[in-house]
C-alpha cells in the first residue's frame, strides 16, 4: 500500500488474547483483532509508510517485519474501516451525508416495538409498572438504559410527563457515547420513532449554535447510533407527539453550552430533559464481578448524586462523586447544564441499580423531576 498512512481511532476493546478493535462510529460493523504486537505496529503508522514502519521497527527493536505482514496489516484495517483510504473516506462521507437528512430507527423490533400500535401498548405497559405519585416536569432527569432492564424508571418518567403540560419544544441533552469534534454536538434533522418523526426546532438550534464559541453542527456520525438520544425520543415523542426537539450530546463539560443554553430557553421555552445514566460497575467496565461492598457503594454515589441535584446543588452533586469511582455517566451533561440546575428543587421518583447477570455487572438509573 502505497503512501504515507492515515488512521482513524479506533474504539479499542481488551479480548483474551489480545484487542478488538471497532470503527467509533459503527459504519463498518466487523471488527478486527489485533495482538499487543500487532497494536504496536498500528501505533506506527500514522503518517508513515509501510516501509518506514519497517524501518522504526528495526531501529528501535532491532526486528525485521516482513512487507507482506503489514500490507496485510493494512489491509485488514481498510476492512474495518480504520484506514482512511479513498473507499473508507467516500463511505463515511455517504453515511454522513445520509445522517444530514435524516435519522432513521436503530433499536425498533430490539429495544421497542417498530409499529406505533404496538409501541403505544409498550408505553401503556411501562407506565403502569410505577404506582406511585409524580408531579409535573419543568425538567427532568431520565435513563438512557435499555427499557426492559428499569421498566419502573422510565414508568416515573412517564407518570410525569402525562401530568406536564404538552411543551412546544423539548430539549434532550444526551451523553456522547461516541468521539464528537467538539465538546457539544447537535443533529438538526428528524429522528425516526414509531410515533412519527421527531422533528427538529430549527429555529431554537440555529440560536443555541450563534450563542457558542463553537461549530454546534459537528460530527453527524457521533449520532448514527447513539442510544442516549434514540431511547428517551421514543418515550418523550410517544407522550408529546405534536412537540419539536433539540438533539444535544454532551462529550465534554462546558459551561459555555450552559449559559447559552440558558438564554436560549429564555426565548424559546421547552421541556429540558438529562437522558443520563448513573453508575457503571462490574467486569464489564473493569472492576470485580458486583459484589454487595461495590453495590452498595455505587447506590450510595447515585443516590447521594440524585439528591444533591434535588436540592439544586450541581456542584455539591459531582462534589459528592469525588474522582467518581464509580462511573457515573451523567458527570459532563450535569456539570454542563449547571447553570439551568442551580437552585432549581426536584424530586427522586425512582433508582435502581440494574444487574446484568451474564457479566456479573451492574448500571444505575433514575428519574428525577425538577417541578
Amino acid at each position: 500500500m502505497a503512501g504515507r498512512l492515515r488512521l482513524r481511532t479506533p474504539e479499542i476493546t481488551p479480548i483474551e488474547g489480545g484487542f478488538l478493535l471497532r470503527d467509533p462510529y459503527g459504519v463498518y460493523e466487523k471488527p478486527l483483532a489485533l495482538t499487543e504486537g500487532g497494536l504496536f505496529l498500528l501505533s506506527l503508522m500514522e503518517g508513515r509508510t509501510l516501509e518506514e514502519v519497517r524501518e522504526e521497527v528495526f531501529r528501535t527493536h532491532g526486528v525485521i517485519v516482513p512487507l507482506k505482514e503489514l500490507e496485510e496489516l493494512a489491509k485488514a484495517l481498510e476492512e474495518a474501516g480504520l484506514l482512511l483510504t479513498e473507499k473508507v473516506e467516500a463511505r463515511l462521507r455517504e453515511e454522513e451525508e445520509k445522517l444530514k437528512r435524516e435519522r432513521p430507527m436503530r433499536l425498533a423490533g430490539l429495544s421497542y416495538p417498530e409499529r406505533e400500535e404496538e409501541a403505544q401498548a409498550f408505553l401503556e405497559a411501562f407506565r403502569a409498572s410505577f404506582s406511585g405519585e409524580a408531579p409535573p416536569a419543568r425538567a427532568l432527569l431520565l435513563p438512557h438504559l435499555e427499557p426492559s432492564r428499569v421498566p419502573e424508571v422510565y414508568g416515573a418518567t412517564l407518570a410525569s410527563l402525562e401530568k406536564t403540560a404538552p411543551p412546544e419544544r423539548i430539549y434532550v441533552v444526551g451523553v456522547a457515547h461516541r468521539p464528537l469534534k467538539e465538546r457539544v454536538a447537535a443533529l438538526p434533522v428528524p429522528f425516526h420513532t414509531p410515533f412519527g418523526p421527531a422533528e427538529p426546532d430549527l429555529g431554537a438550534l440555529q440560536a443555541l449554535d450563534a450563542l457558542l464559541p463553537f461549530e454546534l453542527f459537528n460530527t453527524p456520525l457521533a449520532f448514527r447510533e447513539e442510544h442516549s438520544l434514540e431511547l428517551p425520543l421514543f418515550f418523550l415523542k410517544g407522550v408529546f407527539p405534536q412537540a419539536r426537539f433539540l438533539p444535544l450530546l454532551v462529550g465534554q463539560r462546558t459551561a459555555a453550552f450552559g449559559e447559552a443554553l440558558k438564554v436560549v430557553l429564555a426565548e424559546h421555552p421547552g421541556l429540558l430533559v438529562l437522558a443520563v445514566d448513573l453508575s457503571h460497575v462490574g467486569p464489564r467496565f473493569g472492576d470485580k464481578p458486583l459484589s454487595r461492598p461495590l453495590a452498595e457503594e455505587a447506590r450510595r454515589r447515585d443516590l447521594g448524586f440524585l439528591g444533591r441535584l434535588a436540592q439544586g446543588e450541581p456542584e455539591a452533586a459531582l462534589a459528592h462523586l469525588g474522582a467518581n469511582p464509580t462511573r457515573v455517566d451523567a458527570t459532563e451533561v450535569v456539570a454542563s447544564l449547571s447553570p439551568l440546575l442551580r437552585g432549581q428543587k426536584g424530586e427522586v421518583l425512582a433508582y435502581r441499580l440494574d444487574l446484568e447477570a451474564p457479566t456479573l455487572s451492574a448500571v444505575g438509573a433514575g428519574t428525577l423531576v425538577f417541578a
